[in-house]
């Protein structure tokens, strides 16, 4: 009896689409946002059909089992939880997450083939600090036009440090505060609205069981068509017809949540085309380019997790994450993005990769890897369905255009996701914000879905 009692308790906006018996809303993507925003207005009682391309849901979530360990090679951490609603729902849901109190033993530097001590995690730290603490001078000095490495550049340039000190500092400004939190390219990351984002409260947290937890509990009681991809979408006055692995589907609305990857690439064609507004935004948009390689071990023959700073600065396997208390296995993910990432997503196999992150292990920790028993190697800039890790500003881009790509287009289409919700893309509980926002739009004034009743 709860969801009746529920939708007893939804309050509806009179005369809105979530008001009239016949709402029927196709959401595509069965994402973050696809799911909550689908969740939300089915509560609320509207009829709702999510339609996704891959035969799972999730979408830039997805945690899978690799061997014994359960990984999220998507999205992995809650940045922030106070104020956070995957944070909420995952409270009121009796789902929990962890600290990550990750503990980060080597410091390794290519150039100079030493495992460095305190002393040089001091250079990183006080590198990051500086030059985030910079960054709203920097900005006024170097103009709308500038980058994040124009602004490291000029950063660095007023410190006094040695040739290696240097190195150190422009990789923990590179890797820690641009291509591993933004994902693009350091020369490509504009610096006008850079770092500019809210910080939620309450640290980096880690889902028990990985996202899947919060991700199935998302979507108990919908109705979601896996394996069905979406290539046309009709839209006038009357309604919705959305074209889907051969199926036609009628409805009265539809809510796109594709990734903006997906939309910059046209693999869907809208009839009337998108306007010219939310095209040119797409333009100025980018997505980038996080990837990782998980190993898995019979022993743990390592100790901690590993920093790698190569001698070329061009972020080459940078961080080794050891997550093996986390995921009940022997584990270790490096996360790379950036530059490097998008040279070698199109140039290595997975071998290769996998080999590559070996070779960078056993320069750092001095010791022969063993062969790993279980391997995943992620594609997130080639997967068709996401084109891309998350949205980030280049020089000439805005938060406006986000908002221009949240922007409904007639009065029956709709979008969400994470590149919509301008003060906090990239981040998964923005694309939560966005399904909360377009359940809004359609109607539904106040959310019944437990832990969203303040959003």
């Amino acid at each position: 009896m709860l969801p009746l009692l529920l939708m007893a308790c939804a309050e509806i906006e009179p005369g809105s689409p979530a008001d009239d018996p016949n709402t029927h809303v196709l959401v595509i993507g069965a994402g973050m946002a696809g799911l909550t925003a689908a969740r939300s207005l089915h509560e609320a009682g509207v009829r709702v059909t999510v339609i996704e391309a891959r035969d799972r849901i999730g979408g830039r979530t997805a945690t899978f089992d690799v061997g014994p360990a359960a990984v999220d090679l998507g999205a992995a951490w809650l940045h922030g939880v106070r104020g956070n609603p995957v944070a909420d729902f995952a409270d009121a849901h009796g789902l929990t997450y962890v600290p990550d109190e990750t503990r980060w033993s080597t410091l390794y530097d290519e150039a100079s083939g030493q495992a460095l001590g305190d002393g040089g995690w001091e250079v990183m730290d006080e590198a990051y600090s500086g030059f985030v603490s910079a960054l709203e001078d920097l900005k006024e000095r170097l103009g709308p036009e500038a980058t994040t490495a124009d602004a490291r550049d000029a950063y660095l340039n007023e410190q006094d440090l040695s040739e290696r000190d240097r190195r150190l500092a422009q990789h923990a400004v590179d890797q820690w505060a641009v291509e591993l939190s933004y994902a693009g390219p350091v020369e490509e990351v504009g610096l006008a609205y850079f770092w500019d984002e809210p910080e939620l409260r309450g640290g980096d947290q880690l889902p028990t069981g990985g996202y899947r937890t919060i991700v199935d509990a998302l979507a108990e009681g919908l109705d979601i068509r896996l394996e069905r991809v979406v290539t046309e979408v009709q839209h006038d006055a009357d309604g919705v017809t959305i074209v889907a692995g051969g199926e036609t589907f009628e409805g009265t609305h539809a809510l796109v949540t594709v990734p903006v990857g997906v939309l910059r690439a046209g693999s869907i064609q809208f009839d009337p085309p998108l306007s010219e507004a939310k095209t040119d935004a797409l333009s100025r948009l980018d997505v980038g380019n996080l990837e990782k390689v998980v190993l898995v071990f019979e022993e743990r023959w390592w100790d901690g997790s590993v920093e790698f700073v190569d001698r070329d600065a061009s972020g080459v396997f940078p961080e080794h994450y050891d997550l093996s208390d986390l995921t009940g296995a022997p584990t270790l993910v490096c996360l790379y993005g950036g530059g490097f990432s998008r040279e070698v997503q199109g140039t290595w196999t997975d071998e290769e990769l996998i080999a590559g992150v070996l070779e960078t292990l056993a320069a750092a920790t001095g010791k022969t890897p063993p062969t790993p028993s279980y391997t995943a190697v992620t594609r997130w800039t080639s997967d068709p369905f996401a084109l891309g890790s998350y949205v980030f500003l280049p020089p000439g881009a805005t938060p406006d255009d986000i908002e221009a790509v949240a922007a409904p287009e007639g009065d029956r289409l709709l979008f969400a996701g994470e590149g919509t919700e301008r003060d906090y893309y990239g981040n998964v509980h923005a694309a939560v914000m966005s399904g909360l926002r377009e359940a809004h739009r359609l109607g539904v004034n106040k959310i019944v879905v437990p832990g969203w009743e303040r959003w």
